[in-house]
Formats: structure tokens, C-alpha cells, sequence
């Protein structure tokens, strides 16, 4: 046997398996099916374009950004709220696992608990954040988070890019 290769004890899975993959079809009809997409999509643009006239863009492009302010002006008027319903009990009675950290939920009725749950928009409810995230950036460095604040207090007003 040649040097470098391996042998295998089984047959190789490629071998084994006869059914074609979806990515071997793809890139078998990928090189026809490419140029009819894009050919469709200009003879649609060129269509809507006729029919509509030289102002379709115009009101395609206002369109799209009144749909992207609009969507924004939504989210900011209607924030996001902690979804506390249980997914055992339906209940609505999940709460934090530990106050000192954004993770993990449990459910007070029937004791349901998740560890790895982000507990974020609940903190937000209860609690001021930068408390908690200041205790995890100390415990992450090692300094107590009073210092940590100071310290980093400090030097934002040392940082030539912060200061007016």
C-alpha cells in the first residue's frame, strides 16, 4: 500500500450511501437554473417597470423606508416584555433562579426550572442591570465591583476620546 494512505475497517459512507445528496443535485442543475432565476427577476422588474411607469422605484424605495421607520417607531413605543408563562404549567408564574444573575428561570407553581433561560427581561423589570453586570465584570476580573466601577469610571474621564 502506498505511503499516507489510510485504510478503513468498514466501507466509507459516500460508498455506502447510492442516494444522491441535495448539494450534489444543486451543484449538478445550480448552472442552469441560476441565469433563468435572474433572467425572470429582470424581465419582472422590467414588467413592473412598464406597467408602472417611471415613479414605481420611487414609491418601491418610500415603501421600504416607511416600513423600516415604522418599525422602529413600533419597537420603541412597545418594548419587548419578559414572557413569563411556564412552558410545563401555562402558568404565568416564572420567576429569576438567582437574583445576582440575568440566568435561569423557574416557575413557582410547579417548580419547573431552567438553568440556561435568559432571565434578562425580568431583571430589567425588577432590578436596576448595571448592578448586576457590574458584579459579573468584578467577578470576570477579580476586583470588587464598587473598585471596578470606579476604575472604570476613571478611566472614561482619562480617555482623550470620551471627554469633550
Amino acid at each position: 500500500m502506498p505511503r499516507g494512505v489510510k485504510t478503513f475497517p468498514g466501507r466509507l459512507p459516500s460508498v455506502a450511501n447510492r442516494s444522491p445528496k441535495l448539494t450534489a443535485l444543486l451543484s449538478r442543475w445550480l448552472w442552469w437554473i441560476l441565469p433563468l432565476l435572474v433572467f425572470g427577476a429582470l424581465a419582472a422588474t422590467l414588467g413592473l417597470l412598464h406597467i408602472g411607469g417611471s415613479v414605481l422605484p420611487y414609491i418601491i424605495l418610500g415603501a421600504t423606508l416607511l416600513i423600516g421607520f415604522g418599525w422602529i417607531l413600533i419597537s420603541s413605543l412597545h418594548p419587548a416584555r419578559a414572557d413569563r408563562s411556564c412552558p410545563e404549567c401555562g402558568e404565568e408564574t416564572l420567576e429569576r433562579l438567582d437574583p445576582e444573575t440575568t440566568r435561569g428561570v423557574t416557575c413557582a407553581r410547579c417548580g419547573h426550572t431552567d438553568r440556561d433561560a435568559s432571565s434578562w427581561l425580568f431583571a430589567e423589570e425588577e432590578t436596576t442591570l448595571e448592578e448586576i453586570v457590574l458584579r459579573e465584570r468584578a467577578q470576570v476580573s477579580g476586583v470588587e465591583p464598587e473598585e471596578f466601577a470606579h476604575a472604570h469610571a476613571e478611566d472614561a474621564t482619562h480617555n482623550p476620546e470620551t471627554t469633550p
